[in-house]
């Protein structure tokens, strides 16, 4: 078992973006993978708890002289005739990308549907641009509204597909919604909550958030948080599950490796600012939990470490850190060494801004790889999780999803608190491999 899955199936071969489908107790896990030099399959695992995955390998394969395939979704049938269950991805075969359905009575076996092509509509998008991976919502006069990774014209203002489907195999699109704060990019999914539709859209790398009041738009960039993701992962989904709305995404380690990240809950607070957040089904991956104890501090060095810890199948860390108590106190935060007297620095200020820093354990040499603001108030002490597993990191303050990071070596099992701590907050500790 491992924190972070991967496949390892030769047919699979490294995969890329990943979506979510649960039906009767079972959470199928599909995504674009490649065994050769492109794109070229679609593979799946599947899971009875949603954290422990069991791989079936490829169910698509790309079709004979096509280059590469791209990513998809899954959905019900939206009416009462043929397969229970609808695919969608997409075939690059010169000179254009197009998207194809697939149908399964199973969501395991799964049939081409060749005769179910949807082509670029070239009155709004350009013939030849993205059209990729479709995203369904369930349309109030019945079918599907569906929205996709495309092209539009030049003076639509719009960045990405937009259509409608009766029978979720035939689709047709409508003129591209004006997209206000945001470039050229994906469309990873979108869902309403309450009674605004947000979109995580995949624009320079990173996943932001784009809100609307009604289908069709227009999509204004969010307000607050507007930055899901960046850095060592991307591409989010919209998991629709009996727990409540998840999220998934993928992790990229340094060396090109790319991982699925830990289940996340996409939490909306007043403000209507959609969050990512621990999902409570993780629990079930504390395994064994392992004795901690925390060294004093000492004169020479802002870290106070633990006792080193067994990392070799993964960690899950928890405790208290009091944070500054003004703008111009120092910084705290936790160390995770990943080389002899190296190692990141996760840093917070007084309003819970965090900085990941490459830096020695007495200071020196600091790098700041990435500043994340996640434009929220903390408590004064802070619970703080830490996810480990060889390079990959994920860390939260009070079950909000700060960031995910990629170490440039294996963490070594070294841990520590920076800038001292709070009275009891040794007792507070926990881990579990």
């Amino acid at each position: 078992m491992r924190l972070f899955y991967a496949p390892a199936h030769r047919d699979t071969g490294i995969m890329w973006d990943t979506w979510l489908y649960w039906c009767q107790g079972t959470y199928y896990l599909y995504y674009l993978a490649r065994s050769g030099e492109a794109w070229d399959n679609i593979s799946l695992a599947t899971s009875a708890d949603g954290v422990c995955w069991q791989e079936l390998g490829p169910i698509l394969t790309k079709s004979p002289g096509v280059t590469w395939m791209g990513t998809g979704s899954t959905w019900k049938n939206p009416t009462a005739t043929g397969a229970s269950f609808q695919l969608n991805f997409s075939e690059w075969k010169g000179p254009r990308q197009t998207i194809f359905l697939a149908e399964s009575d199973d969501l395991v076996h799964w049939r081409r549907r060749d005769d179910c092509e949807f082509v670029q509509e070239e009155n709004g998008y350009e013939p030849q641009g993205r059209w990729d991976c479709i995203w369904p919502l369930p349309r109030p006069a019945g079918g599907l509204y569906g929205y996709w990774t495309a092209t539009p014209k030049f003076g639509t203002n719009g960045r990405f597909g937009f259509g409608r489907s009766a029978d979720g195999l035939h689709w047709a699109a409508l003129p591209p919604p004006q997209v206000h704060g945001a470039g050229e990019g994906e469309v990873g999914a979108i869902e309403r909550l309450g009674e605004r539709y947000y979109m995580m859209f995949g624009c320079q790398g990173s996943m932001m958030t784009l809100v609307a009041d009604q289908p069709e738009g227009p999509f204004h960039a969010a307000a607050k948080n507007r930055i899901l993701l960046a850095g060592h992962t991307y591409f989010s989904r919209f998991f629709p599950s009996p727990q409540g709305l998840l999220v998934n995404h993928h992790a990229i380690a340094r060396d090109g490796m790319v991982y699925m990240g830990l289940l996340k809950r996409a939490q909306l607070d007043g403000e209507g600012t959609l969050r990512l957040g621990w999902w409570e089904g993780n629990e079930q991956l504390k395994r064994t939990p392992l004795p901690v104890s925390l060294a004093p501090a000492t004169p020479d060095t802002p870290v106070r470490f633990l006792q080193p810890l067994e990392i070799s199948e993964g960690l899950i860390l928890e405790g208290r850190l009091q944070l500054p108590a003004h703008a111009f106190a120092p910084r705290r935060g936790l160390y995770l060494e990943y080389q002899a007297q190296r190692g990141l620095a996760l840093l917070f200020d007084a309003q819970g801004r965090a900085e990941c820093v490459l830096v020695g354990e007495k200071g020196e040499a600091a790098v700041v790889e990435t500043r994340v603001d996640r434009e929220y108030i903390f408590p004064a002490v802070v619970r703080w999780r830490l996810v480990v597993e060889s390079t990959l990191v994920e860390i939260y303050l009070e079950d909000l999803l700060i960031e995910c990071f990629s170490l440039p070596a294996p963490a070594t099992g070294r841990f520590g608190l920076i800038e001292g701590d709070i009275p009891g907050s040794a007792e507070a500790l926990g881990a579990w491999k």
